[in-house]
């Protein structure tokens, strides 16, 4: 059973990866980790008061969390666990061990570079993935003629 791991900043595009993975894997069941970056506070105070999850649950929009729902119930028979983690640090060695932590196989790197940061905190973790020696996949989202508009969710349940 593969690990793979998407970067999110928890818009529905980012949910669109999963359909490329379970092509990409057919009759193998597998785990997805969408992994959200956040940076370290920069102030004393902030790093001791500082939570892993507490606060930043509340980034993930009900969007985010309805689209995970679909996904699993869609893929029931291919995706054993789909789950967020959040990332905390900006640093290689931070990064592996992350990935070592979460058994990550398989990294997928987006190949359209839009992102939203949803918090002050979030960034692009883009440039600190592709450093990494983990195997990649680079997926391009395909547009199609009866999808306007890749960041809704009904755009999860048309995609095939």
């Amino acid at each position: 059973m593969k690990n793979i791991l998407i970067p999110t900043d928890f818009s529905i595009r980012s949910l669109n990866y999963v359909h490329s993975i379970v092509a990409q894997h057919p009759g193998e069941k597998v785990n997805i980790i969408f992994m959200h970056a956040l940076e370290m506070p920069d102030s004393l105070f902030d790093l001791v008061t500082y939570t892993r999850n507490s606060r930043h649950v509340e980034l993930i929009s009900n969007d985010f969390q309805d689209g995970c729902e679909i996904i699993r119930n869609k893929y029931s028979s291919a995706i054993n666990q789909l789950k967020i983690e959040f990332f905390h640090g900006n640093t290689r060695v931070a990064l592996r061990n992350f990935l070592l932590a979460q058994n990550i196989d398989l990294i997928i790197q987006p190949a359209d570079q839009e992102f939203t940061p949803p918090s002050k905190r979030s960034y692009n973790p883009e440039k600190l993935l592709s450093k990494c020696s983990y195997p990649k996949m680079k997926i391009q989202l395909q547009r199609r003629k009866y999808v306007t508009d890749r960041s809704t969710i009904s755009s999860l349940l048309l995609a095939e």
